[in-house]
């Protein structure tokens, strides 16, 4: 089982917590420069790899988005339920995200990102495989790589497994719910997160056990479902009380890395 991974945070981040898990390495002539200590690593690991133009990156990657970089690598096997489960047994607080119909790579990317710059470790979405595409993990900017996906199948068959080990199951809505700043979330929680057009499925938000909305001007009708998780995990941080700035991850992005819309030679933009 393989899967390809592009971008330049989510290659580095990649390599750096799972280089033996890198079969073939894809560089841009443009800049395989600033990817040495990668190349020279591969070399020495006996892996291949290859310095090809943007054209052929663009084929290899199947994306204009890949910034130069594209792995071939071994695919990465998800958690089950239980497997999670049993792996935060001992967890005073953990949040695990469940999302619900969300299709688009983008947003589970921001998701995933959201995820790791909040702690959170775990995604349970109904295929992980369909759903760590090489889009997702490029938009995570390397978070991917500190969230653990849980292959969940049909969220609501998922909900009474995670009742019984203690989670409080925690729904959102634009329409209906409770203030979240004036909702004390509980320690250990399941986060269900709906598409933007349809939201939560209404059995779900009937089986919760709380629902919250997210106040504002109500000038839109709706947030963005990355950007709505966003705010749900940031109150969650700031209730448990964790210390301001506390670093979740070891990771950190290339400082030399130019961000796309300032890029004027490489247009490697879907």
């Amino acid at each position: 089982m393989e899967m390809k991974i592009f971008g330049v945070n989510a290659c580095r981040a990649f390599f750096e917590n799972r280089p033996d898990q890198i079969i073939r390495a894809y560089f841009a002539e443009e800049v395989a420069y600033r990817f040495g200590y990668i190349m020279k690593a591969c070399a020495q690991a006996r892996k291949a790899y290859r310095i090809v133009d943007k054209f052929e990156l663009d084929k290899i990657a199947e994306t204009r988005g890949h910034q130069g970089v594209c792995f071939l690598v071994k695919k990465i096997d998800p958690f089950t339920i239980q497997e999670y489960l049993d792996a935060s047994l001992d967890l005073d607080t953990d949040c695990l995200v469940a999302l619900e119909r969300l299709g688009n790579p983008h947003n589970v990317g921001s998701i995933l990102r959201t995820c790791a710059h909040f702690g959170v470790e775990g995604l349970l979405v109904n295929d992980a495989l369909t759903a760590q595409s090489g889009a997702a993990l490029r938009s995570a900017e390397g978070g991917g790589e500190f969230v653990q996906f849980v292959d969940g199948g049909r969220l609501s068959d998922a909900l009474p497994t995670f009742k019984e080990a203690g989670y409080t199951l925690v729904a959102t809505s634009s329409h209906e719910g409770e203030n979240l700043y004036k909702t004390e979330l509980p320690d250990k929680i399941l986060l269900m997160m709906g598409p933007e057009s349809s939201g939560l499925s209404s059995f779900l938000i009937e089986a919760a056990d709380v629902v919250v909305k997210i106040p504002g001007s109500e000038n839109v009708e709706s947030l963005n479902v990355a950007t709505a998780t966003g705010i749900v995990l940031g109150e969650y941080w700031r209730q448990k009380e964790f210390e301001p700035g506390q670093s979740v991850s070891p990771y950190r992005e290339d400082p030399d890395f130019i961000p796309e819309e300032d890029e004027e030679d490489l247009d490697y933009d879907d």
